[in-house]
């Protein structure tokens, strides 16, 4: 499952999930003007290091895609 999700600093990422909720892969940042539907990004690991500690630091947080438009 891939959802959406903002950092405090206004950034966009798609970030790829497992079942239980663990982080799998991630894409980003997005170009927050053109925000797609998450399953068109490609996720990877590259960042999920970084990803799971902004999620611990509560610096990202979990966006719906219609409430952006």
């Amino acid at each position: 499952m891939k959802t959406l999700w903002q950092h405090t600093n206004g950034s966009m990422y798609a970030i790829e999930h497992d079942s239980f909720g663990r982080v799998t892969g991630a894409a980003g940042p997005l170009d927050p003007d053109d925000v797609k539907d998450p399953s068109e990004y490609r996720c990877g690991p590259g960042i999920v290091k970084w990803v799971k500690e902004a999620i611990q630091r509560q610096a990202l947080r979990r966006v719906n895609l219609h409430a952006l438009r």
